[in-house]
Parts: C-alpha cells; structure tokens; sequence
C-alpha cells in the first residue's frame, strides 16, 4: 500500500484527499480515505465517524478516521509491563504530535487490505510538528540522560548528559524500554516517510500569504524526509464579475509557485459547493486528474541522502526554501537544520561524524553538506 498523504488549508485538503480516494476507488484500486484529525473535516463530506475500524463508504472505497484517545488507551494495553500496571490506557496524556504515529500503527495493520492510502494530515504545521518528535525524543534520552543505544550511539552522549546515568532512580530494564522506545519512534518516522511508502500532495492556497507559507512548508517536509509529488491550488474562484482582484492574485500566485516548483506538477481545485456523495466526490476527482491519474507515479528520489567516501556529504532537496530561512548548526555527531521554524536534528554517518567544521554548497534545490578541509 502506497500513502499519500494531503496537507494544507483544513478544508481544502480534506477535499483533495476525497476526491483523490474516489476517483481512485472509482478506477479500480482498492483505497482507504483516511484522517489524523484532530478536527476530521472529512466528516463534512463523506458519511463516517471517528473510530477503531474502517467505514465502507464506496464500491473499493473506505473511511478511517483516526480516535486517538481511544487508539492511545488499545496500543498502551498491548504493552504489558512497560509501566508496571500502574498507569492504565484512560488516564494516559495525548502528546502533541502522537496522533501521526497513532495513525501510522493502524494504517500498518490496514494495508494489506488496500491499494492506496489516501490520508488527511490537515495543516503543514501540525504534520511538521509531529515528525519533529523523534528528534526531540531523541534529544532528551541521549543528550539530557545520556542514554543511548542503536542507530547513532556514541559514547559522548554519557559524557554529556545532564542527569549522569548512575542517578537516574529508575531500573533498568525501565531505562532499556526507554531506549527501545527512542530508536523505534525513529525506525517509524523513518520508514513511514521513505519515498517507496509515502509521498506528499501538498495544497496550496492560492494568494500571497498562502505561497508565503508553502515556500517555507513545503521544503521543510522535504527536510524530514516526505517527498513532494505535485502540489494542488485551490479552491479556485470562477472568473465572474465582482471577483477579478481575487482572480488576478490566485494566477499570479499559480504563476510563481509554477517557477518556485518548476519540476512539480501543479494542479487547478476548482471552487465547488461541498460535495454530497462518493459518485461527486469521484467526479471531482476526474476534473482534477483530467490530465492524468490521481494514482502516485515513479518512486522518487529520497529528499535526504548520505553521500558515503570518499567524499561524505549529506544532500539535501529544499526547493523553494528562501536563502534567509536556511540555518545550519553541527553539535556532536548531529547536524541541526532549520527551514524557517522548524528544526531537524539529523544523525551524521559515520564518514562525517567527528568532524569539527563543515561548509555548505548549492546544486539547484539541493543543498550540500561536507566537511571543511
């Protein structure tokens, strides 16, 4: 099963990602809409409900709208032990940006019964948010408590940590389960965003503030690894009397983003009233499309690449990003990137790990990191 998932304007993804699934289902793969929430402005459109399992809603069409709470209170039961028995599922908090990883178990359990995912994550913000987590984590147990284990481990972490292991009060097979559970939410993040499982459809609002946003948005889910494959504007106003400034500022902004994004296909929603049917949902689907098929194409190339000797470097696609919201930190073995204002902490391979200095070079959109010699 293939994942593509939908970001932008609440509304306006929602519908792209519906229409996206219907006419999809409507060509024959067997696809599963599906929403993170937390707000499901799918429930709008399609005739489903938040909840454990997916709801039919077409011929080869089905709706998933993740519950997070409830998702959070089964997955803690399948962990026996990892908190003695003291905490139970229902008194558990909801971590912002655990609803991503919530959704990805499910959809791991779903996908042998589908063709294509077709996922609602609502606004760039809250999506980039929530691939953040793992670093985050990550920096806590390795450089905070100096734990640390699997992919990236390095003595230094113990020699730097804030809390040294020896007063940590907890036992250890508790600190062993904490480690696990570092490396795993990475392994996840990771793998869910690898081109060959996942790829983006990116929902551009179409006047200035909205290219404002993507031009940041956009290369920053690059930065974490999803892959952009076509970018789609809208809603689209009709060309009528009484609109023509809102007219002019939209092709305006379709006319940058087409030279912003110039390797990307970019796509025309046009305004419609909300749809009230799967057969509507399809049909808009089929005007989207028109010039092709709502299926992915071609594996793309992963937007974050290790160059291995005898010249390390780490490629990084960014297109788009504004020179001025491009920062670059090394701290140990970890190279910070920031695109505007997110921030990820990427784990250098062994070729650049050591090293006290790098410099940075521009091929096009892709930015390239090597030691300075």
């Amino acid at each position: 099963m293939h994942t593509l998932i939908f970001t932008g304007p609440a509304g306006a993804a929602a519908t792209v990602a519906a229409a996206t699934a219907a006419a999809a289902a409507a060509g024959g793969a067997r696809t599963l809409l599906a929403s993170i929430g937390p707000s499901h402005p799918l429930c709008a459109l399609v005739a489903a409900a938040p909840g454990p399992d997916p709801q039919p809603l077409a011929p080869r069409l089905d709706a998933w709208l993740l519950d997070p709470i409830a998702n959070l209170a089964s997955l803690w039961g399948d962990l026996p032990g990892l908190a003695g028995g003291k905490v139970s599922g229902d008194e558990l908090p909801l971590i912002p940006g655990g609803d991503l990883f919530l959704a990805v178990a499910r959809l791991r359990t779903l996908a042998p019964s589908y063709d294509l995912a077709c996922v609602d994550a609502g606004p760039p913000d809250g999506l980039l948010r929530a691939l953040g987590v793992p670093d985050t984590f990550r920096w806590m147990v390795r450089l905070l408590l100096g734990l640390d284990r699997g992919p990236g481990r390095s003595s230094a972490s113990v020699a730097r940590a804030i809390v040294p292991t020896g007063l940590i009060p907890f036992p250890m097979e508790w600190t062993g389960n904490l480690q696990e559970a570092r490396v795993r939410l990475e392994q996840l993040r990771d793998e869910t965003v690898a081109p060959g499982n996942a790829s983006v459809r990116y929902v551009l609002r179409p006047d200035r503030a909205g290219l404002a946003e993507a031009r940041v948005a956009l290369p920053a889910l690059q930065l974490f690894g999803l892959a952009v494959e076509r970018i789609v504007a809208g809603p689209l106003l009709p060309a009528v009397p009484g609109l023509e400034a809102l007219r002019a500022e939209a092709e305006a902004t379709l006319a940058e983003a087409a030279t912003t994004w110039p390797a990307l296909p970019l796509l025309r929603l046009a305004a419609a009233a909300t749809p009230a049917s799967p057969n509507v949902l399809a049909a808009q689907g089929d005007a989207l499309y028109a010039d092709g098929s709502p299926m992915p194409g071609a594996e793309l190339a992963a937007p974050v690449r290790f160059v291995g000797p005898p010249a390390p470097a780490v490629a990084l696609d960014l297109p788009g990003l504004p020179r001025e919201q491009l920062g670059l930190t090394l701290s140990g073995d970890e190279l910070i990137v920031r695109a505007g204002p997110y921030r990820r902490h990427l784990l250098l391979p062994d070729g650049l790990r050591g090293v006290s200095a790098i410099k940075a070079s521009k091929q096009g959109d892709t930015l390239l990191v090597q030691p300075r010699t």
